[in-house]
């Protein structure tokens, strides 16, 4: 992997007062952790920027303070509405000769037979994955080959093998998954199926009510006609 190069320098004073000053200067507080006591350091505020855009977060890092200071950044604080503003820097120190453990971003290549043939939905629980491996041997990226996935059909952690790598989750954990469309996909369509059969078809007569009005030009009852006689009772005895 790339090793990154930024140039910090230690910081001439400590305190809140100091540190917004040089936040407005365009230095970023930071502390360096790991090779003896903590050290109170500052990054440029635009090469780091820099190096975020580039997605080189997970890179290691030259702290460029001249005495082999190679790091990886371990924590970033940074503005809760501008993900450009940074506030703190932790970098921790890295043993070129030791083995170190860090995330490691996927790369998912290619478009798998299952979606591009019957319309499946590729997903992927997990963006990146932690890895053990010396320094030097950290990938940029860790490439998963989903080109070959049918509906159904899925790629564990124990299928991906990579060179002086290990891969520190459990064997079963699903990378990728090619699965039918979700259902709620095949209820819209069933539901407007549905709703084309329930519209008539053009030119089709609506049905006929089922009570009729009086034909035109019928007489209403005469006035003062008196209504039938109601039944009498029987009389009495």
């Amino acid at each position: 992997m790339e090793i990154v190069k930024l140039q910090a320098r230690e910081r001439s004073s400590v305190g809140k007062s100091y540190t917004r000053k040089a936040r407005a200067q365009g230095w970023i507080p930071a502390v360096y952790y790991g090779q003896g006591e903590p050290r109170k350091i500052e990054v440029p505020h635009r090469e780091f920027a820099a190096v975020v855009r580039a997605r080189q977060t997970t890179h290691l890092i030259d702290l460029g303070l001249g005495d082999g200071a190679i790091a990886v950044i371990r924590e970033t604080q940074r503005h809760v509405l501008k993900d450009d503003l940074f506030y703190h820097l932790d970098f921790f120190h890295v043993d070129m000769s030791k083995k170190v453990t860090t995330d490691v971003p996927l790369d998912f290549v290619g478009v798998s037979v299952g979606v591009k043939d019957d319309g499946g939905v590729l997903g992927h629980p997990l963006k990146a994955v932690r890895v053990e491996c010396l320094p030097a041997d950290i990938p940029e990226k860790v490439s998963v080959d989903v080109s070959a996935l049918k509906i159904g059909d899925s790629i564990h952690v124990r299928d991906i093998t990579i060179p002086n790598l290990t891969i520190k989750h459990a064997p079963d954990e699903v990378l990728a998954v090619v699965t039918h469309p979700t259902r709620d996909a095949g209820a819209a369509a069933a539901t407007t199926e549905e709703g084309a059969a329930a519209v008539p078809a053009a030119g089709a007569k609506a049905p006929a009510t089922a009570a009729k009005a009086p034909a035109a030009g019928a007489k209403a009852p005469a006035a003062g006609a008196k209504a039938p006689a109601a039944a009498k009772s029987p009389a009495k005895k």
